[in-house]
């Protein structure tokens, strides 16, 4: 099989995925699912609240936030290659989303 003719099966199996709320919930579902693993692996031996205060007295709660942002780049380059652009640009508006909210939250925190 050639590259056009997976292209046009996906589309045509999963053309209903192809929805802009779909790509804008994964883009915002998967950075949290991100942090949650990376306090189960790195800190479990600390409760959320001491997991937050850690990352703020090191100063590397955005830097974290931005880190678990990488997932979207996955989910994005997957729904570009069946040509769900509309997937695509949701999971896009969600990093963008998430970005400023992470800039405000170093602006407010003096994390610069």
């Amino acid at each position: 099989m050639d590259n056009e003719s997976i292209q046009k099966w996906l589309h045509h199996k999963l053309g209903r995925l192809n929805n802009s709320w779909l790509g804008f919930g994964l883009g915002i579902v998967a950075p949290v699912i991100t942090l949650f693993i990376t306090y189960l692996l790195n800190f479990d031996h600390y409760s959320l609240k001491e997991f937050y205060d850690f990352l703020l007295q090191f100063r590397i709660l955005t830097k974290l936030l931005s880190l678990c942002m990488l997932p979207n780049l996955g989910i994005f380059f997957l729904f570009l290659y069946p040509d769900f652009r509309r997937a695509a640009m949701g999971t896009l508006i969600a990093t963008f989303a998430s970005a400023i909210v992470i800039i405000a939250l170093q602006a407010i925190l003096g994390l610069f």
